[in-house]
């Protein structure tokens, strides 16, 4: 009987390699999210500071040229918490995306490597019935050569008195 062979195992050698490669832009994407919040973060407590000095300015009642400069101080900031707020939006669909393209992969793979693993038992129990049969033969070779044929047994009689 021949060696077990799937034909598919290029196949999932490239779903595999597919996978991999997946799994790291996720990891890669992940990463990006992490430091986009990370920057987000900072930008709104930057903007935060600079909210509570313009209150402190206001309170002390400092001139209107102050007021205006800190107000385009905080417009500023929030112009760089909306920027910030929108990289962090789109790293979090880049990583999405990029879960799921991982997800499909893997699944993709993990459906080749059940199949794999069906073909491979299914062989399995085809050469151990091949290896049966010719156990069968071969006994019904040896019983047939030495006269012992099935049904043809040789029983001892007793002599009848």
């Amino acid at each position: 009987m021949k060696p077990f062979r799937f034909r598919l195992d290029r196949l999932k050698r490239v779903r595999s390699s597919q996978e991999r490669t997946a799994r790291a832009s996720f990891a890669s994407a992940l990463g990006a999210l992490t430091h986009a919040e990370s920057s987000l973060r900072d930008s709104l407590r930057k903007r935060d500071t600079a909210r509570d000095e313009l209150r402190h300015i206001l309170s002390i009642g400092d001139s209107a040229t102050t007021f205006i400069t800190a107000q385009r101080v905080t417009d500023r900031f929030d112009t760089i918490v909306d920027a910030a707020e929108e990289d962090r939006s789109r790293a979090a669909s880049k990583v999405d995306r990029a879960r799921a393209t991982w997800v499909a992969l893997r699944a993709k793979h993990e459906g080749l490597s059940r199949l794999r693993a069906s073909r491979e038992s299914e062989h399995r129990r085809e050469v151990e019935r091949s290896l049966a049969r010719e156990l069968d033969e071969f006994a019904m070779t040896r019983a047939a050569g030495s006269g012992n044929h099935v049904g043809n047994n040789p029983t001892q009689t007793k002599p009848s008195s």
